[in-house]
């Protein structure tokens, strides 16, 4: 398990509810963690948002019966309704966008938090199915199995000692795109892992799935860009490359930019993704201890004076990039002389729509991610 830390001030600055993460506090947010983390990495935002929510709201509703009952039967606080439909929605399109989510917090049943928490969780989830949604609203069975394992450790260590485990936050989140295009081939080709990194690795050579489409892309001084829709919702994925002499950091330090930037008109594009799957299990708990939790809830309903301990937060976050269909191998691809887009090297993805950011990460190596392959050209072949 990955120990990260991150500055905790970039987090508070994130952490500002009542309203959906902004794109600037979240791009502070993954600064951090690519200034301690030199390798791969995958975080999603949209899980630490749901968590301490339920924490949170689940303090304040412990000690506000009237607020309690809002939240129950729906009505009241406009403040409190409007913060709980907003994720409640959320997690709902995400879950449409086969975006595959279970957490749990863990809370020793006689403390009444425990039961405020488990009211919150149901709350939301209820909400996140109403309107013939409810086959809509699925959890990963593969997260659900990590989570349930997690618990069973949490418990056994708070049986041993229960001075040592009080509160436990477990989320795990799994990716696998619903691509809205569809990729035509698969073409082994060298992933090049000196790139922008300083690195002096060699070329790899992954498996990697190709198409040619008219499709929207946008460029920066840092990078360039390609977004790509899932079916059923305008959630998708920003792949984008740094440009020669710049890195996966720098692209990160001015995430912001990247995500505003206008994107041009569709024009015809060879399209040519790695076939790969990537996961991260960070504890956070380290950051939230030293957060001023009374800053970041000042002004709503779910205010805490004091801030509420949290001995592991622990996510687990998996992206498998992969074809929705079996594709035939090909020893060549023919361009047609049009432009391509191939991510070829070091890159940074972010999983958004156009409101909201549920997860990012940073791919600064495949190796281990593919599967292996031989490629039919000398990498010094390739254009």
């Amino acid at each position: 398990m990955v120990k990260l830390q991150l500055a905790f001030s970039a987090l508070c600055a994130l952490l500002l509810f009542g309203k959906a993460l902004s794109e600037n506090r979240t791009s502070q947010l993954f600064e951090e963690i690519g200034s301690h983390t030199k390798e791969n990495f995958v975080l999603s935002l949209f899980d630490i948002e749901l968590i301490l929510f339920e924490i949170y709201a689940g303090n304040a509703i412990l000690n506000d019966s009237n607020l309690r009952q809002d939240l129950i039967i729906g009505i009241g606080d406009s403040e409190v309704k409007k913060e709980m439909q907003a994720l409640a929605t959320k997690y709902r399109k995400a879950s449409r966008a086969q975006i595959k989510m279970a957490s749990r917090v863990f809370v020793p049943q006689e403390d009444p938090l425990s039961k405020e928490i488990s009211l919150i969780y149901s709350l939301l989830t209820e909400r996140a199915k109403k309107h013939d949604y409810n086959k809509d609203v699925k959890n990963s069975r593969t997260m659900e199995k990590w989570v349930s394992e997690n618990v069973d450790r949490a418990l056994t260590k708070y049986a041993l000692d229960k001075k040592a485990t009080q509160l436990v936050a477990l989320s795990g989140m799994s990716v696998t795109p619903q691509w809205s295009i569809r990729f035509k081939s698969q073409h082994n080709r060298y992933f090049d892992r000196k790139y922008g990194t300083g690195h002096s690795k060699g070329p790899l050579c992954v498996p990697m799935m190709h198409t040619l489409l008219k499709i929207e892309t946008m460029a920066t001084d840092e990078a360039k860009g390609i977004f790509i829709k899932f079916v059923t919702t305008d959630i998708g994925i920003l792949f984008l490359l740094p440009r020669k002499g710049v890195s996966c950091q720098d692209v990160l330090d001015n995430l912001s930019t990247q995500i505003n930037a206008e994107m041009d008109d569709p024009r015809d594009i060879n399209l040519i993704l790695p076939i790969f799957k990537a996961n991260y299990e960070p504890d956070i708990s380290s950051v939230i201890k030293k957060i001023n939790m009374a800053s970041v809830f000042n002004g709503t309903k779910f205010y805490s004076e004091f801030n509420i301990k949290i001995d592991e937060f622990v996510q687990n976050t998996v992206i498998d990039i992969q074809p929705n269909h079996n594709l035939t191998e090909v020893n060549d691809i023919d361009m047609k002389n049009i432009e391509k887009f191939e991510v070829n090297r070091p890159f940074v993805f972010v999983i958004k729509d156009k409101d909201s950011i549920y997860a990012v990460g940073r791919i600064e190596n495949l190796d281990g991610l593919t599967s292996q392959v031989n490629c039919s050209r000398k990498y010094y072949d390739f254009d």
